[in-house]
């Protein structure tokens, strides 16, 4: 018989006692993605622990993020607005192409009508 295969188990990096405090001073006003770059974890990790400590972004944090997202989102056109006038633009052209065959092909069908 083959001999089993064993997973790599990577050890578990525990928190400590200050990493755990910079977390809970700092996760509810700050990027948890920052955060988890400052801590060296991955940003499950930071999420899991903040979850587990009850941790939760501010009020006013989530604000800032939101009016921050308003803002590029106002200098931007709306994805769906492009898509639409894409798609409106390219079926016209469709529409003029398939028209000029129907038109040329009808003129074909006509004279050959003609000379029989």
């Amino acid at each position: 018989m083959a001999a089993k295969k064993t997973a790599k188990k990577t050890p578990v990096k525990l928190w400590t006692k200050a990493e755990l405090s910079t977390l809970i001073k700092e996760y509810p006003k700050t990027d948890t993605q920052k955060l988890a770059k400052k801590l060296k974890r991955t940003l499950e990790a930071v999420r899991f622990q903040a979850k587990k400590h009850g941790l939760k972004k501010t009020k006013t944090y989530m604000q800032s993020l939101y009016k921050a997202a308003s803002k590029t989102a106002a200098k931007k056109p709306a994805k769906n607005v492009v898509k639409k006038v894409t798609k409106t633009v390219a079926k016209k052209a469709v529409k003029k192409v398939v028209k000029k065959a129907v038109q040329k092909t009808t003129k074909k069908r006509a004279a050959c009508k003609t000379k029989r």
